[in-house]
């Protein structure tokens, strides 16, 4: 199995459990376990920056939460969690402190959260239950990093999101037009003829260069997706927002390891209308509203209204 989760956390803990690998605003970990990977994105600009944060609940499928300090930091790091939808994950620290968050989750996408001391044992017992990942759906990667290296060319790091990817298999770079095929797969830094979903990849593409294969980026089969300059999103708004949207707003919007301006242009109910200055990728993974200058810096999030 392999699971992607966001960590906020001590690093001492983390790399007690795993081992380091690249790092850009995001710093990853990585642990194999037999046949089990587990990525670890800590987003090592956050406070300071919201966008490490929200990038890195955008592609996780899980969370490892330390509970320390009860804060405003951790309050974003909640409103994040609820907003991308992540349900499966642990809270670790103190009793006192644990007891209060279990108040502070409840009716959000966390209160089925696991709740442990800063155990290693306990922590590893988490990962190991959370099982595989539902594989249904055709392949698709969503790119993090890109980059040339010499004899080999372009290569594209990532996450598969859905289904699984193999080599030689003939993708459409979006939102873009450009088309390239996958010259070769690594993992964990060994070949391999097809990853699954869940894992962390690094691709090597043929015929496109790495400013072609930006980081929110998804390399799919050629129709996998429509692509859209405007976009509406059934916004659950987070708990901890207190203000409305209003029209005319200008707001950033995040989803997929992509971070993209936009206005917005109509809202109905819960229905958000934005405009955006590009065009993206529409998918069934979730959109998240950043705010402007106001706390919490992350508004809510949804999917896209069809």
């Amino acid at each position: 199995m392999h699971h992607t989760l966001i960590s906020y956390m001590d690093e001492t803990l983390l790399k007690n459990i795993s081992k380091q690998g690249s790092e850009t605003d995001i710093r990853y970990y990585n642990r194999k376990s037999g046949n089990d990977v587990f990525t670890f994105l800590l987003p090592i600009k956050f406070p300071e920056r919201i966008v490490p944060l929200a990038l890195a609940a955008s592609v996780a499928d899980a969370a490892i939460i330390d509970v320390g300090k009860i804060d405003r930091d951790l309050g974003e790091v909640l409103v994040a969690l609820e907003s991308f939808n992540i349900e499966r994950g642990i809270f670790i620290g103190e009793e006192d402190n644990l007891k209060k968050i279990r108040m502070f989750v409840k009716n959000t996408p966390m209160e089925n959260y696991s709740y442990s001391g800063r155990n290693i044992d306990s922590i590893l017992d988490f990962l190991n239950g959370l099982g595989e990942r539902n594989a249904d759906g055709e392949g698709y990667v969503v790119v993090d990093q890109s980059f040339s290296v010499k004899g080999v060319g372009t290569v594209a790091l990532g996450f598969v999101k859905s289904g699984n990817i193999v080599k030689h298999q003939e993708i459409r770079i979006f939102p873009g037009q450009k088309s390239t095929e996958i010259r070769s797969i690594q993992m964990q830094d060994v070949d391999v003829e097809m990853a699954p979903v869940g894992a962390r990849v690094g691709l090597a593409l043929r015929g496109v260069e790495p400013e072609d294969v930006e980081r929110g980026s998804i390399l799919a089969s050629h129709e996998r997706f429509m692509t859209s300059s405007s976009i509406r999103i059934k916004v659950k708004r987070s708990l901890a927002v207190k203000e409305e949207l209003y029209p005319g707003a200008k707001v950033q919007l995040y989803t997929n390891m992509g971070k993209y301006p936009a206005n917005v242009s109509d809202i109905s109910s819960n229905i958000i209308l934005l405009d955006l200055e590009q065009e993206i990728a529409i998918t069934e993974d979730y959109y998240v509203i950043g705010q402007q200058e106001k706390m919490p810096r992350i508004y809510g999030g949804g999917k896209v209204f069809r």
